[in-house]
């Protein structure tokens, strides 16, 4: 494993070393050396925990009720950032995959889009082959547990939105410069919450494990996805740069069809922790 950083050395186990702090206040991160030489995305660390999925009663849609409590039995680490299209190319290249469209915004550091769910399911397969780790992606439950950052208000940094915190609402003034895009930016441009991921309000949606349910009625405290119901669409979680407030909460959600491939959906990836 290469270049892992740590606030302290209190998640030793998960790591095969340990470096100097580089802030007090900075989430621990880990990142995996790859077979061909590349590396992983970089990882945070989601700490075990309670947290709550949904909003209530029924949120700004009519599928995000009822809120419920989720328990976190075991910490895990998920992707900062959503993936990018320099780590989506790499694993195309090596796979002989078509490379997917960038809609003419930009490759690099830009989220990957133009993805299925089974796109993405491959990727984490092909990463979890490369770095000797089990990669997959996030339920539901993972997925907004994470995006929360241990809070339980309507955003990560409260209840009320807060231009160009995580998101830039074009309707509204005072976007930070560079971040009033018609389009999704470069990943990691705004702020990170608690837990060090960026861009859960921006850039895009994203998918997960999920089978669709038109609510959370029934759900229970567990972090593990719901594979019964609509699976003929999936979980997408997070806001876009096409949306305003107050549609970037991290109870947003929809369901998709696993085969779409569309300019405003990418991913992030979930890597278990032993």
């Amino acid at each position: 494993m290469r270049a892992i950083t740590w606030t302290g050395c209190a998640l030793l186990a998960l790591a095969t070393g340990c470096s100097q702090m580089t802030a007090k206040s900075a989430p621990p991160w880990l990142q995996d050396s790859l077979r061909d030489g590349g590396e992983g995305p970089r990882m945070v660390i989601a700490p075990a925990g309670v947290g709550v999925v949904g909003d209530q009663p029924s949120g700004v849609s009519t599928d995000e009720g009822p809120r419920h409590k989720v328990v976190a039995q075991h910490s895990y680490a998920i992707s900062a950032t959503e993936v990018t299209f320099a780590d989506y190319d790499r694993f195309a290249q090596a796979t002989h995959r078509a490379l997917p469209s960038d809609e003419g915004w930009g490759r690099g550091e830009q989220p990957v889009i133009n993805v299925s769910w089974d796109d993405a399911v491959a990727y984490t397969r092909w990463l979890s082959e490369q770095s000797g780790r089990r990669y997959r992606l996030p339920s539901e439950a993972e997925w907004e547990y994470a995006a929360r950052g241990g809070t339980q208000t309507h955003y990560w940094w409260g209840d009320a939105y807060v231009q160009g915190v995580d998101h830039c609402d074009k309707d509204l003034d005072g976007c930070p410069p560079g971040t009033a895009l018609f389009h999704p930016g470069p990943v990691g441009r705004f702020s990170a919450n608690p837990y060090g991921l960026y861009d859960v309000s921006s850039n895009v949606a994203e998918w997960t494990l999920d089978c669709y349910h038109n609510s959370h009625e029934g759900t229970g405290e567990s972090m593990a996805p719901r594979m019964d119901g609509d699976c003929n669409a999936r979980v997408v979680k997070g806001g876009t740069w096409m949306n305003t407030s107050p549609y970037v909460q991290p109870s947003i959600r929809a369901g998709v069809e696993p085969e779409e491939r569309v300019r405003t959906i990418g991913f992030r990836v979930l890597r278990e922790v032993p």
